[in-house]
């Protein structure tokens, strides 16, 4: 597909249609993105109440359910912040969900508050003992806060109509010199485009209206470089999309991807258990520089005159 669009000031080339949604490589936007974008008012309804209830009802018991891997990922993400700081500080998770890493950091010393739309998660989080504000992270709720250290999103910036103001908010509430953490899914990767035009796979990762935003290394970098961050550090997570050349269809089958989540799961925790997180680290290092990793962690620095 090679027809251009243009809707407001967006104009791309179309590289997928779904659902009556076209996704196009954004001139003005530096990555790529649906067509049209929702409102915010539809946005708010299906994250406040639909996310986590009709579209996630399973996401709090696959998260108990992996707590030693997730707890063992939050411990090492968490390990590199404090490296690259310096320190434990003070913590801000906007999208914080239900709280695990919130509570992995207020365990190693942090300071932590959250911020999450899903009333569900949020009530969640505060039987957990958590500062967690059920609310959008927006300019009033930004005015809010005080500043931080380190401000994390997690699977946030693939859902936003606009990722340029969350950026601009995030250089509201962190201190000169902080950091800001960016966790998102890795799409559009060479294996992406292998299966869906060499092999007639349908191209999954298209997820409208959850999904808005598409990401790689080149685009979130760029993004963040226009708005006031220098990046330092990034990384990628297991290519599952591996087990699809393979031969292995677990888009159709969910029990059958619980399956292969869970071989990742024990591949990543007996490394790191063993004592060879660095070992696991330089092989998922040979994914990055393959264009592949099912997601991605991009941590930049704010830039010091910014304030």
């Amino acid at each position: 597909m090679s027809d251009k669009k243009n809707w407001n000031d967006h104009e791309g080339t179309v590289l997928h249609s779904v659902d009556g949604f076209d996704v196009i490589d954004c001139k003005l936007c530096g990555f790529k993105h649906i067509i049209p974008i929702p409102s915010e008012d539809e946005l708010r309804k299906i994250y406040k109440h639909d996310y986590h209830v009709k579209d996630k009802p399973l996401m709090l018991e696959h998260q108990l359910e992996d707590r030693e891997w997730l707890d063992s990922i939050n411990d090492a993400r968490l390990e590199t912040l404090e490296k690259i700081l310096g320190r434990a500080g003070s913590f801000l998770d906007i999208g914080s969900g239900n709280g695990f890493l919130l509570s992995q950091a207020k365990n190693r010393g942090w300071t932590v508050k959250g911020i999450e739309p899903s009333d569900k998660a949020a009530e969640y989080s505060y039987s957990q003992g958590l500062d967690v504000d059920c609310a959008v992270f927006d300019q009033e709720c930004a005015n809010r806060l005080e500043k931080f250290d380190v401000v994390h999103l997690g699977d946030v910036m693939e859902h936003v109509p606009s990722p340029s103001a969350i950026l601009n908010l995030c250089n509201h509430v962190l201190r000169s010199g902080g950091l800001i953490a960016i966790g998102v899914p890795n799409e559009y990767t060479p294996v992406q485009k292998i299966l869906n035009e060499d092999m007639d796979v349908r191209p999954w990762w298209i997820a409208p209206p959850h999904h808005l935003n598409y990401f790689d290394k080149e685009s979130l970098e760029g993004l963040l470089s226009r708005h006031g961050f220098t990046p330092c550090h990034s990384e990628v997570s297991f290519p599952m999309e591996l087990f699809l050349l393979m031969g292995k269809n677990y888009l159709d089958d969910p029990k059958l991807g619980r399956d292969f989540h869970a071989m990742r799961k024990q591949l990543e925790l007996n490394l790191t258990k063993s004592g060879n997180r660095a070992f696991l680290d330089k092989l998922y290092g040979c994914f990055a520089e393959a264009g592949i990793g099912r997601t991605m962690l991009v941590i930049a620095q704010k830039n010091f005159e910014q304030e």
